[in-house]
């Protein structure tokens, strides 16, 4: 059964189940596309064959386990490497020369790293640039964190990495690729909600960077919600630094109207400077 099938009665349920979500693990959820959340809803209940949101959230009371299930849902981490392969030429070939001729280190953040694919692409475009840097790479799903952390990769999710920088950064093993110790170490993977109580993790220290990319995050978002994310991102933004957003998600921001465009169209975006 669908959650709208019960009508109003249905949204307050599921209403309930997120408030619930956010009060024991901290994460809020309300505010995202009511769309997506009644299908990740409904398709985690098919999970364990409960076709009733009623019943749904007594089995979330009763079992905790279920909860963390739940979010894993909701958050639904996609990623791969240097997903979209223009948008990382353009990084590459005028993006990061700019931002490079500032004092070092380079300091990034990677939002929604989910299993840590696009912060590594990044640090293998830094490192082969020779660059002095610090990535912060942040994801509200530890169980992606962890794999992000451990670095290690089937064959067929390195595909679309360069033969040069596979050779160069990631280590064969049984079945995958390893990224290489010395890449792993330039990274830092926290946990992180780009709309909780702290705009960056507390891992950055400073909430100031020469570069953020934040991509397909916002479409999750409902209108309003991705407005206020965009003005939390623009704020962690250094003046002449770069923030790169999904080259699908369409953003209409007051906060972004005194920056100089996107590059390429590939929503690449520069922070005037002082």
């Amino acid at each position: 059964m669908r959650v709208e099938d019960r009508g109003r009665g249905g949204l307050e349920q599921l209403d309930s189940i997120l408030e619930m979500v956010a009060g024991l693990r901290g994460i809020d959820f309300r505010d995202y596309r009511r769309d997506t959340l009644k299908h990740r809803l409904e398709a985690r209940m098919a999970a364990v064959g409960i076709s009733d949101v009623g019943e749904y959230r007594r089995r979330l009371l009763e079992h905790a386990e279920e909860i963390d299930r739940l979010v894993e849902s909701l958050v639904v981490p996609v990623t791969e490497f240097f997903r979209d392969a223009w948008v990382f030429r353009e990084l590459s070939e005028r993006v990061l020369p700019e931002l490079l001729v500032g004092e070092p280190p380079l300091r990034a953040w990677v939002v929604g790293a989910a299993s840590g694919e696009e912060a590594y692409s990044l640090a293998m475009l830094l490192e082969d640039a020779g660059a002095q840097y610090r990535i912060i790479a942040s994801d509200l799903d530890e169980p992606s964190l962890r794999m992000a952390r451990a670095g290690l990769y089937a064959t067929d999710r390195v595909g679309e990495v360069p033969e040069e920088l596979k050779d160069r950064y990631l280590r064969p093993e049984p079945g995958g690729y390893l990224v290489t110790d010395a890449l792993r170490r330039r990274i830092q993977f926290a946990r992180h909600d780009l709309m909780g109580s702290r705009l960056a993790p507390a891992e950055a220290i400073l909430a100031s960077f020469d570069l953020v990319l934040c991509r397909n995050v916002l479409l999750y978002f409902d209108s309003s919600l991705r407005a206020r994310a965009v003005e939390r991102l623009v704020s962690a933004v250094r003046p002449g630094g770069g923030l790169v957003l999904g080259s699908s998600e369409t953003i209409s921001s007051e906060a972004l109207a005194n920056w100089p465009g996107t590059r390429l169209g590939a929503n690449i975006f520069q922070r005037s400077g002082p």
